[in-house]
Parts: structure tokens; sequence; C-alpha cells
């Protein structure tokens, strides 16, 4: 048998219990080591989320990058027990220039340190310090201690200050950085690789806050040259009022004597060959008006504000009309130019007559540009349904399909009409009166290959016709009638003289404002007609005046003048005109308000009867 083994002494056994009780109580203080590192990490942790939560909520709500930056700066140096920050800006946001200092330190008041007074004079280019170093590789960066980095040029303003240990991170959008952030404390420090990551998140957003401020800026400089081009296209605007304003009234000034003249020559005993004369200065003269109402129109059509002047005229009239008058150019360049009246089924319309007289003057105009000598340019027109068709046949290239809906368009031309010179702006006219006429215009060719340009008119029934101005002048005697004419320039006042002297009418002349007002206080009149731009005193102000005082006693008052646009037309009723008649003088309207003046003064002499 085998003997029990023998009992160990009990020193042994004591020596046994006494490791056992080490290895427990070892096992038992790395457990709680752990634990305790644990529970620091956890609460490392916690903060570091509490860091990146507080900044990105600050973040939100500010959109200056300098105030989300202070915040993130004070808040990483309390968090990390850095005593120093500060952040470092590209000059007006350009991400492409150099780094400088922002102005943002933590603390925000302290010492005039040798660290800041040299870092507020420095700047960084990509690679260059530890700025510079961040914005080349575009991560966080440490720096165990400053003063002995070999790529750090503030070192030794850094030891002077007691500056020992530093790390700097960026502010990204995207890849791109858009600020740097730097911290320093008095002692060196080996890197902090969780607190690096947790600045990573950081950057990340107050990446966002420049995003957002970036976009504002670019909003607000957008917005602000849009107010600048408006302002400028507003200014443009205003100056082309204003010289469509002089241009009209120094045009229509002369026209009204010519036309004024030429419509009393007109009634004097001429031979066949003077009125053949006459009527050529009086057709003339009416179309350099229309073509003049027309061109002051094209603002109003671009801005789709345009009205079109119904009227009744002579269609076949109008066309032989434009084609004698352009036949002598044609005969200079060596062309010829027929009217082909052929498939005209009616002979008066009611249109625009401008408008429509515009677009055939520039059509043809185009066709004699394009025509080469010895060729052709036939005009023709067809009626039909209410719709007249004009065509304009030339010997020219003729448009490429390509191009025939953009030589419609404002300053649009091929090379053929670049070569012939020219705005382009003829074409686009056309192509607005005839929106406005409610037609169509377009080119192509016709059934022989010829360059054709066409439009399309709709029409309507020529209404019950007035006296023309040709007419005997019987009707319009109106003997007693006492008209007040305010108007300064000569060739004015003679024209209402020769046009009013058939009528009898009793005319008495005001040089201006001020000696109108004078005759209306000492005597009364059926009518007055007050010119606009006078000397001393103007028509408005005259007639504020006239209203004030009560001195037309029931006489309507009407502008005859050569600024007629609609502004003129509501300041002038806006002063208490009743009416307004443009020059050059339309015979018809200005006749209508004398007959409606007599029949007034009429009803008034019965009354009183």
């Amino acid at each position: 048998m085998t003997p029990p083994p023998s009992e160990p002494a009990p020193e042994e056994r004591i020596a046994r219990l006494e490791r056992r009780l080490a290895r427990e109580r070892e096992a038992r203080r790395e457990a709680e080591r752990i634990a305790e590192e644990g529970t620091r990490g956890l609460f490392e942790q916690q903060r570091r989320l509490e860091l990146i939560q507080a900044v990105a909520a600050a973040a939100n709500h500010m959109d200056d990058p300098a105030d989300a930056f202070r915040f993130a700066v004070d808040r990483i140096c309390a968090h990390a027990g850095w005593p120093t920050g500060h952040v470092w800006m590209f000059p007006d946001d350009d991400p492409g220039g150099l780094l400088i200092s922002s102005g943002v330190w933590h603390p925000q008041e302290g010492e005039d340190s040798p660290f800041r007074v040299q870092t507020r004079a420095m700047f960084f280019p990509r690679g260059v310090g530890l700025p510079g170093r961040v914005l080349d590789e575009g991560r966080a960066i440490w720096a165990e201690d400053v003063t002995v980095e070999a790529n750090f040029p503030r070192a030794g303003s850094a030891r002077e200050s007691g500056l020992r240990a530093g790390f700097a991170f960026p502010a990204l959008i995207g890849d791109e950085v858009a600020a740097v952030l730097e911290f320093f404390q008095s002692r060196p420090a080996p890197p902090d690789a969780e607190l690096l990551a947790t600045l990573d998140q950081i950057g990340a957003v107050l990446g966002r806050v420049v995003e957002r401020h970036r976009a504002a800026r670019r909003l607000l400089r957008h917005n602000e040259d849009l107010a600048a081009q408006r302002d400028a296209a507003e200014q443009a605007n205003r100056a082309k009022s204003a010289f469509l304003a002089v241009t009209s009234h120094e045009v229509r000034t002369p026209l009204n004597a010519v036309l004024g003249l030429a419509e009393a020559l007109k009634r004097e005993p001429l031979t066949p060959r003077q009125h053949e004369l006459n009527n050529g200065v009086l057709a003339s003269g009416q179309m350099l008006l229309r073509l003049l109402n027309a061109v002051l129109d094209m603002s109003r059509i671009e801005a789709d504000q345009a009205e079109v002047r119904m009227g009744d005229f002579d269609l076949a009239d109008k066309l032989a009309s434009i084609v004698g008058i352009w036949t002598p150019r044609a005969d200079e360049l060596g062309a010829s130019l027929t009217l082909d009246l052929g498939g005209l089924s009616v002979d008066r319309i009611r249109s625009d007559e401008g408008r429509f007289e515009q677009t055939l003057v520039n059509l043809v105009s185009n066709a004699l540009k394009f025509t080469p000598r010895g060729g052709e340019v036939i005009v023709r027109v067809r009626t039909e349904d209410g719709t007249a068709r004009v065509e304009v046949i030339d010997g020219g290239p003729g448009v490429a399909a390509e191009d025939r809906d953009r030589i419609f368009q404002p300053f649009e031309q091929t090379d053929a009409g670049r070569e012939a010179g020219g705005a382009g702006l003829g074409l686009a006219i056309c192509s607005g009166n005839v929106r406005l006429l409610g037609g169509r215009i377009g080119a192509d060719r016709d059934e022989l290959g010829r360059s054709r340009f066409w439009f399309t008119c709709p029409f309507e029934a020529d209404s019950e016709q007035g006296l023309g101005l040709g007419e005997a002048a019987g009707p319009w005697i109106m003997p007693g009638l006492r008209v007040l004419a305010a108007e300064d320039h000569p060739a004015n006042r003679r024209v209402l003289e020769v046009l009013l002297a058939p009528g009898e009418v009793d005319l008495t002349f005001a040089v201006d404002g001020a000696e109108a007002v004078a005759a209306l206080e000492a005597d009364r009149f059926d009518l007055v007609l007050m010119d606009a731009n006078m000397p001393v005193m103007d028509g408005i102000e005259a007639v504020r005046r006239i209203r004030a005082q009560g001195l037309a006693a029931g006489a309507p008052i009407h502008m005859l003048t050569a600024n007629a646009f609609a502004d003129d037309v509501e300041r002038y009723m806006a002063a208490g005109a009743d009416g307004v008649l443009t020059k050059p003088i339309q015979i018809e309207q200005l006749f209508a308000v004398l007959a409606g003046c007599r029949a007034h003064a009429s009803a008034s002499a019965r009354s009183a009867a």
C-alpha cells in the first residue's frame, strides 16, 4: 500500500495562502483599474460628444464664421485645458490666397505677448509653419514642442511667451480648407489621437458655416449686381426716353410747319402739276410722321406695351405711294421696282396705317439693298377673307432656311446682312408691328425660286368716312368762334393762321404761358390751345393757374404740342387740360375740337335766350 501523503508544513500552507490572496488582490486592482479606465473613457467620450454637439448647435444659428470660430475656440480650450487658441482665415474669403490672422483669440482680451504680436504680423502660404502644413495636408497636425520644430517660424516668440505644445486643424468644405484653428499650452505634450479625431468632426461643422456664409455673400453680390443692372437699365431707359422726347419735339416742330403750310397751299388755285408736287410733299411728310410715331413706339413693342392706332385708308393708294417714293432710289441702284395689284379685291381697309406702312417700307428697303444691278423688286398684294397678304420679291441671294427665324430677332443678321450694313433692327421692328396687327411674317422663296419676304395683316371693313383734308372748308366755317393759342414758335403760329383762316375763326396769340393767363384775365374765349414748352411760363404751369383761378370760364383747354408721350399726356391731364392735340397738326382732329366748341357755344346761346 502507498502511504498517505504527508501534510505540508504550516509555514508552507501560510505561504500558499498569502500568494493566493496576493493574486486575488492584484486581479481585483486590475479589474478596478480596467473599470476606472472604462469609466474615464466613457466620460471623455461623452465630453467629446458634448463638445461636438455644442459647437454644431451654435454653428447652426450663426451666420458669421468669425462668431462660430470664436465659440468653437473657447469651447475647445475649455475642453482640452489649453490656454491659447487662435484662428487663421483667408483675406476676402479667397481660398486661393494666404492665411492671415482673423483676430479671433482665446482669450480674446489678453496680454500683448510676443507670440501674439508676431502672429498678427504674419501670413502663411501653403506648407509653411503649422497653419501652412494644415492648409497643405488638409488634416489636423500635432506638434509636441513648437519651440524645437524646424518648420515653425514663430518658435522664438512662442518660447518668449511660454508656449510649447501645439496642434491645429482645418475647417473643411469638402476637401477645401476654409480656415485653420490652432491651440497652444505651456508644456510639451504627446499627440492625443482621440482629440484630433474629434477636431476633424468639428472642422466639418465649421466648414458648413463658412460655406453658408459664402453662399449668402454670393447671393448678396448677385442681388447687388442685379440692382446695379436694374438701376443702369432704368437710367438708360430714362436717358433714352429723354432723347426720344427731345428728338420727337425737334422733328415734329418743323414737320408741323411743312405739313400745315402744304395743307394750306392745297386750298390755293394751283396748276395740276403744282397740285401733284404739293400732294407729294403732303404724302411724304405724313409718311415721315407715321414712321416717326412707329420708331418712337419701338420701346413699347419690346415691352409688349404698344397699342395699335386703327384707321381707314386706301390700300391701293398706300401701296402705290410707297412704291412711287422708292422708285427713284431703285433707279439709282439700277433696279426696277414694280407693283402688282392683281390680287387686290378691296380698296379701303381699316388697320394701323403707320405700322402697315413702316413694315412695307422696311421690306422694300431691304429688297433694294440686296438686289443686284439690273435686278427686279416686285411688291405684290392679295386680299381674301379679311386678310391682306403682302409680298416683296427681290433678286437677292435670299435667306438660308436655318436663318429665317432668327433674322426677325433684334440685332440678328446674316453674314450678307452685316456686309450690307445696318443695325439689325429693321426686321425686328417689322416683326413687332405685324405681331401687334395680329398677322404673321416670314421669309422663303416664291414659285420661281426668288427670295421673298411676306407678311399678313387682318383688316376690318371700311367705316363711314368723314371729310378729307382736301374737301371744301364750308362745313368748318365758324365765324366768331374765339380761340386763344399760346405758341412761342413763329412758324407754328403761321401754320395756325393759314389753317384756321378759311374757317373765319377769331384767333388770338400768346407767346408764352404768362401771356395766355393775362389774356384770359382780360377776356373770354371759346377754346384755349396751349403749347407745352414755352419760355417765361410753360404750358403745364399756365393750365394749373388758369384752372386754379377759374379763368377759362367753361372754355376747354387742349394742349397743342410735339411732346405727346404717354407720361406727358398724364401730366397735361393732371394739370387740368381737357385734351391733347399733337404736332404736326392733324386737321380732322383740330376741326373736330372746333366743331365741339361751336356746338357748345350754340347751346349756351340758346340757353341764354
